[in-house]
């Protein structure tokens, strides 16, 4: 068992008798050189203005710091990496490439 992300998630409290998700260890701590971090995006209509993305920028923020939404996270295990701006397309456009790759690979993609 490991973690596909390059940290250790955050979550102490125990999911079995023993254990926490912080328990688990990160694939590259048990020798498997890999990462992934699966998209959760928000994408908006080209031609907004940058008041309307600063705005759902904001608002995420504040989703985000609510004890309900720390609870869902910590409850469904999930990742919370959040980015914004060109860090956000700058992680969409190297992913890209690499699902392209992945899905070829496997053998999942319709051929032309």
């Amino acid at each position: 068992q490991c973690v596909f992300d390059d940290t250790r998630m955050p979550y102490k409290q125990k999911m079995t008798d023993t254990l926490s998700w912080n328990d688990v260890p990160t694939c590259k701590e048990v020798g498997v050189d890999t990462d992934y971090v699966m998209l959760r995006g928000i994408f908006m209509a080209p031609g907004v203005t940058q008041e309307q993305v600063d705005y759902y920028v904001e608002l995420f923020k504040k989703v985000r710091a609510t004890p309900e939404w720390k609870d869902f996270m910590e409850k469904g295990a999930f990742n919370q990496t959040f980015m914004t701006g060109k860090e956000f397309k700058n992680w969409l456009t190297l992913n890209e490439a690499l699902h392209l790759q992945l899905m070829t690979e496997a053998g999942f993609l319709a051929k032309k």
